[in-house]
This record gives structure tokens, sequence and C-alpha cells, in this order.
């Protein structure tokens, strides 16, 4: 039942030229600071966060090998996009048991894990922070949960307006995440916290293969799942650089916002590419761009935005504080730093705002853009009944969402669980996703174009290692035994 059917063989497009200073900004500005921008937020300020509090940061190993598989195989999924325009999601859905058998499995499996609106559930308890003067608790819950529709709604107002959705985000990215968030913390680290504490969360970054005895894995497998951007990052790294037009991406369409932006034809197949030494020769100077994006932008800046909110977390907030019921874990930090610092309340909590809310707008547009494509592509009817336009797709399925997710707020989970388990569950999806990405270089990639073997053997472990962390949480919770 594999799919090998594309829109038809095709040149790889020239690769842009950086001629000047100004070209690579620009040129950086793209997928790597988008998925670098929304790592910053349930795996570096809630999740590891919590996991250093609670357990010790010698477990940040965790974080480091997570962020090293994510940007491996980022890199090979975007290779396959820019070889033939398509997110590599669907080059996975091409496999197998077929692209509707793989739509079901991708919405029920991603909708279990993103069910939880916790962004808007962030800033739900950070405004009620900043309104009530204090940590929000049980007694703030109705409070809470006006703010955090607050939240949803101007997490999803800025994907209706702007042109091109990507543009959105990366603007929104740079100003508030690196020109606001990473200098304060990085001030904030150099001044108020001990060289020991530095060095011991540093070492903690490669003490690999430490599990204390009696860990916590639901708060260990949220860090292996969400650190860096995710388990599963190449599926959303894949989709902005289409959004990007990245090699063979320019052939086939991007994704417009509601409002301001024009109608695009959305392809429903990308291009096969041709494989002579000219076209590979595109494909290697493509793949280069990959490789100066990713791992300066991406891995080293999720490791670094990873260590300083860590080594002040576990700097000002002690375990018992961590674990108290109530919506306010966001705002521990902001509390307790008010006492070597008075403007440290509101200045943390206007940083986390700026942090939760764009956030909140990244993980709502990657979760409508991921099901608009899989499900564009499953259905070639609706290219047809819609004329090429994906916004109706795209706009329809934030409605559903929306409804989902306000239920989710009424119920009253603590947003710092709503995180845990979100990062949890997204293990399961990158193994899934792994499996995958091996389909698709030995199935559908000519040879020519096929990831290189340290590229393969680094997904193999990949599987191994999200696969430990869920198998781990699931049989400690609900069997009591595992690792």
């Amino acid at each position: 039942m594999t799919d090998k059917e594309y829109e038809g063989e095709a040149d790889i497009p020239e690769p842009f030229k950086l001629k000047s200073w100004r070209d690579y900004i620009r040129f950086l500005l793209g997928p790597g600071i988008i998925a670098l921008g929304l790592g910053i937020g349930t795996g570096e300020v809630i999740s590891g966060p919590f996991m250093v509090v609670l357990l010790g940061p010698a477990l940040l190993w965790i974080a480091t090998l997570s962020i090293f598989f994510q940007t491996v195989t980022s890199i090979a999924s975007s290779k396959y996009t820019i070889l033939t325009g398509e997110p590599v999601q669907l080059g996975i859905n091409r496999l197998w048991i077929g692209k509707k058998t793989w739509t079901i499995l991708w919405v029920i499996m991603r909708s279990i894990q993103l069910m939880w609106p916790y962004y808007p559930a962030l800033v739900g308890s950070t405004l009620a922070a900043m309104i009530i003067g204090g940590i929000p608790g049980v007694e703030h819950r109705t409070l809470w949960a006006i703010l955090s529709v607050v939240g949803l709604i101007i997490s999803a107002a800025p994907l209706l307006l702007g042109g091109k959705v990507l543009n959105v985000l990366s603007r929104m990215f740079f100003i508030l995440h690196f020109c606001i968030f990473i200098p304060m913390f990085a001030i904030l680290a150099v001044l108020y916290v001990p060289g020991e504490i530095w060095l011991e969360t540093l070492k903690g970054f490669f003490t690999f293969g430490y599990i204390p005895k009696g860990a916590d894995w639901l708060a260990m497998a949220a860090v292996a799942g969400y650190a860096g951007l995710s388990a599963y990052a190449g599926l959303s790294i894949s989709m902005y650089y289409r959004d990007a037009e990245w090699g063979m991406a320019k052939k086939v369409g991007f994704i417009p916002s509601l409002i301001g932006g024009r109608k695009v034809a959305f392809l429903v197949r990308g291009f096969k590419p041709k494989a002579d030494p000219e076209n590979v020769r595109r494909a290697k100077t493509w793949y280069k761009y990959l490789h100066i994006e990713l791992w300066p932008i991406f891995f080293v800046g999720s490791l670094i935005t990873m260590w300083f909110p860590c080594m002040l977390y576990y700097r000002f907030v002690p375990a018992e504080l961590a674990t108290k019921p109530g919506f306010g874990f966001a705002a521990l930090l902001a509390d307790r730093m008010k006492v070597v610092l008075p403007i440290a309340w509101w200045v943390m909590l206007i940083a986390l705002f700026l942090v939760f809310w764009p956030d909140g707008t990244g993980v709502i547009d990657g979760l409508l853009r991921e099901f608009a494509n899989i499900i564009w592509n499953a259905f070639p009817g609706l290219y047809k009944r819609f004329k090429g336009d994906v916004r109706p797709i795209y706009y329809g399925i934030m409605g559903i969402f929306t409804a989902i997710w306000l239920i989710m707020i009424a119920i009253g989970t603590r947003p710092l669980v709503m995180a845990l388990l979100a990062g949890t569950f997204a293990n399961l999806s990158g193994v899934l996703y792994a499996i995958g990405l091996l389909g698709v270089n030995y199935v559908l990639l000519p040879k020519e174009y096929r990831f290189s073997t340290f590229e393969v053997i680094v997904i193999c472990a990949a599987i191994v290692f999200y696969g430990f962390f869920f198998v781990n949480f699931i049989l400690h919770q609900y069997f009591g035994m595992g690792f």
C-alpha cells in the first residue's frame, strides 16, 4: 500500500546565496529560531526546572540526549522536504498502511497529547499571579480558568492575521524570546547564581545514564519528550521549512493566514527529485544550510536556554513548594527571587507571559498545520472542493480544538500536570515518527539522497531512548514496576 506517486519529476531549485550580513540575518530568522523559541516554555521553564528541583541537576543528561536526537532527526526530516517539497509527515503517511490509516493514527495520538491546553493555562496562571499579587492556589481556580480562556484567545489571534503564518511566528519569537527573555535569564543567572551551582548543573548535562532510586518517571519522561522542541521535532521543523520554501517546497505552496494572507495554491503532493549530478549538488548545498541553522541555533541554543532557568529554579525554589497543590508553579521563581531582587516579581512574571503567549501561538499553529497537512493529503477531494485553498481546513480544525481546550480548562487540571503529561506522551509520538523516518529513507528516497549512516544510527537510538522513558512511565504509573 506504499504510495510512491508524486506530482512529477522535477529539478531541485537552486539554493539562495548568502552574500552579506543582512542575508545571514534573514537566513537565521527562520525555522530554526521558531523551533528554539517553541522550546523555551514547557521544556525549559516548566518540565526541566521541575525535574531539577525535584530530583537534582544530575538528570539534565536526559535533555542533552533528547535535544541531540531532535537535531539529527530534524535535519534528516528537512532533507526530505527539500527533496520533495512535502513535510516529512506526508512522506511517512505514504508508507505501508496507507494515508488514511496513518492520518487516523496521528490524529488520535496527537489529540491525546495536545488535548491539554497547557500554554493558555500557563498564561492564565501567570496573569492570575499578577492580579492577586501571590501564588495562585486551589481557591483561585475560577480566576485562573477565566484568565486561561483569555490566554487561549490571545494565543490564537496572531494566526488569523499577518500573511504567511511562518513570518508571524518568526517575528514573535525573535522579539519576545531573543530580545527579552534569554538576555534577562542570562543576566539573572550571572548575578544571583553561585559558581558551584553553575558547575553542578553543567555537569548534569553530561552525567549520562544516572537515574536515582525512586525517581519520578513522569518528570523525567516529560523532559525527554519536551526538552528542546519535542521528541518529534522534525515533524514541525520540516513543515516550517516547507513554508519557508526551501528546496522543492518552492513549487508546493504554503499556509497563509486567514486575514491579510492571499489565497495560495497548496498542492496535495510534492515532486520527485531528479537524481543527476547537478540536482545532487543543489541538495548538498541546501543540506549545508540546514546544518548551519539547526546546530548552532537549535541544538546549542536549546541547551543554553535549558541551563539558565534550571540554575535559577535550583537556586531559589525548594522541592516542597514545587509539589504544592495549586496553579502557580510558573510563578514560584518570581516569588522566591523577590527576596534578593524586589522587582523580580514583576520582571519575571512579565517575562514568563512573553514566553507562554507566543509559545501558545506556536503550539496551536503546529497542531493545526500538522492536521491540515495530513488531512489535505489523505483526502484529495478536499483540494477540488476548496479550490486549492487549505485555510478552511486549518481554521476549521482550530474551531474544533478550541472547544476541546475550553472543556479541559473547565475541568481544572493544574497547568504543571498538563505540561508534564503532554511532554510524556510526546515520547510515544517520537517513537512512531522515528520509525516512519527510517521507512522514508529506505522506501521513498532515491539511493543518491538517502540519509548518512550516522543519521540512521542516531534515528535508531532515538527510538530506544524515547521508548525507554515512555514505557517506564507507563510501567511505574499503572503497574508499579519498571527500570
